[in-house]
């Protein structure tokens, strides 16, 4: 049953990814970044861990700061687009919020390692991902 939310959550999960580099990371660019670990969590269970299409993510997705949209494309084909709907740069990171498909999303990239991590909320399911970001 929670593999079902992971489809709503896909497009929120593409745009969560954001964009850093060794060099540091400019907001003012296009960004890529990559989902690399992936984990489903429910309540009182133990966190199952997969891949980002094991759950419907696209494996790459650019962020494109300017137009507030992250952008994908699912194993399947299908393309995705994510809004952005809440970007703060804070302590050398860049933190970006949305919703989708009543479903809230964080994400979080250190602007100096692209090092990122996305949460995403729904009912009684939460995901969690790991990742890293470069500037185009």
């Amino acid at each position: 049953m929670r593999r079902n939310h992971i489809a709503l959550f896909a497009a929120a999960l593409t745009t969560l990814s954001s964009v850093a580099s060794a060099a540091g990371i400019d907001p003012a660019k296009t960004a890529l970044c990559a989902n690399t670990d992936t984990f489903e969590c429910a309540p009182g269970e133990t966190c199952i861990a997969d891949t980002p299409e094991g759950i419907n993510l696209p494996r790459f997705f650019r962020i494109d700061f300017a137009a507030k949209k992250a952008y994908g494309e699912r194993e399947d084909g299908e393309k995705t687009t994510a809004i952005i709907t809440n970007e703060k740069i804070e302590e050398g990171r860049i933190v970006l919020q949305g919703v989708q498909s009543g479903n809230g999303w964080t994400a979080t990239i250190d602007q100096a390692t692209g090092k990122m991590s996305l949460a995403i909320s729904a009912d009684q399911v939460g995901f969690v991902i790991f990742g890293a970001c470069t500037q185009m």
